[in-house]
């Protein structure tokens, strides 16, 4: 065998070698929007007063947990009409020295829930949302996220007028959420409903005055940790079902 065949030989079983210890590639992301509005008040000849859930499902292709999402953003019918302006506000420095109970009253807009994976373990997350100070002519919301009682997610979202098909986009950066060993959860699942009634008998959410079958468009993307993306979309039925009572 000569010198430059059993170099060959020596490359290639080092890039078997290689190849067999690399890890896995990570499966691919998926994710689903989900999004329903309840009818609140039919207001004569105003738009409909609502309440909007908005919710997704994070997950891979071959069933582990997806990396974590660090960023999502989603977009609402065109047609719609929110008033952040009608409620009053909370920060998230009165959130951190006094909790959610320090907001003042009337700048809580909805509560949800979560799961979060760590660890090969879900928990369970309660979220409320509040009404921020604007920023310009942007409005913002907290969407505080608590899990066993101690670990808190303070989250702020930035809600912009858009143009097109959609009438608003919410922005949402997601923070790391570190678990022991420096290891980040994921979040698999969130359901967040918002709306009410502010000062003056002003809504948070007005329905579009007109709807065209199938529904209201709703739009979802997600970015992940790994440098991944998706998205995802969902649609509102014009025929909206009333809340109870």
């Amino acid at each position: 065998m000569t010198v430059r065949s059993a170099a060959a030989l020596v490359l290639a079983a080092a890039t078997l070698a290689a190849l067999g210890a690399a890890p896995a590639l990570a499966a691919d992301h998926t994710q689903h929007l989900d999004v329903a509005a309840e009818l609140v008040r039919q207001p004569a000849g105003k738009p409909w007063i609502v309440n909007l859930t908005i919710g997704a499902q994070l997950g891979s292709a071959d069933g582990t947990v997806p990396e974590p999402v660090n960023h999502m953003i989603f977009k609402f019918t065109r047609g719609a009409k929110v008033h952040p302006e009608a409620f009053r506000t909370c920060t998230l420095q009165i959130i951190r020295d006094k909790g959610p109970a320090g907001c003042p009253q009337g700048s809580r807009l909805g509560d949800g829930k979560a799961v979060a994976n760590a660890l090969q373990t879900d928990f369970p997350a309660t979220i409320d949302v509040f009404n921020a100070p604007a920023s310009g002519k942007d409005a913002r919301l907290i969407i505080y996220a608590r899990a066993l009682g101690t670990v808190v997610v303070p989250l702020v979202g930035t809600l912009k007028r858009t143009s097109g098909r959609y009438g608003y986009t919410l922005d949402v950066p997601v923070p790391r959420i570190r678990t022991v060993g420096d290891m980040d959860a994921s979040i698999t699942s969130f359901e967040v409903t918002v709306g009410g009634i502010g000062r003056r008998h002003v809504p948070f959410i007005e329905a579009p005055t007109s709807c065209t079958k199938p529904g209201w468009p709703f739009f979802g993307s997600f970015t992940y940790a790994d440098g991944a993306s998706g998205t995802s979309a969902a649609t509102i039925p014009c025929l909206l079902e009333a809340v109870d009572g």
